[in-house]
């Protein structure tokens, strides 16, 4: 079969978009957290008030780890390109690692489709 790295891109960027997306719902959880806790309606009388450090500590951990799922769906995303236009393995294979971070059932046949389609990639060519 000659089309194992094209499937091993599509499943990359498959995975890199699932990676993107979750990476913009956690970004999207911190506005959420924000708007429900700042709500008059929203102090029960047992809910203990919610400090604003709480609050920016809250932003800074879910914003970083959306901005990591964001970029690595980016170069998930990035792989798949490669992989499908058979330019670097290198670069495929990297993408197809990082489509395993995102979402790990389309993330496992991208790095095992990368790899058996190793000699479909073409060499790099000197420049002329």
């Amino acid at each position: 079969m000659g089309n194992n790295a094209k499937v091993g891109g599509i499943l990359s960027i498959v995975s890199g978009v699932f990676g993107f997306i979750g990476g913009g719902f956690y970004i999207l959880m911190i506005y959420m957290f924000n708007f429900m806790l700042t709500m008059p309606q929203t102090q029960y009388p047992m809910t203990p008030e919610f400090p604003q450090e709480m609050f920016q500590m809250m932003a800074i951990i879910y914003g970083g780890i959306g901005l990591m799922f964001a970029l690595i769906g980016a170069l998930a995303i990035v792989g798949g390109v490669y992989a499908i236009k058979k330019k670097n393995w290198v670069l495929a294979l990297a993408g197809a690692i990082a489509s395993t971070v995102t979402f790990f059932p389309c993330g496992i046949p991208a790095v095992i489709f990368v790899s058996l389609g190793k000699e479909e990639f073409t060499a790099g060519e000197p420049p002329a």
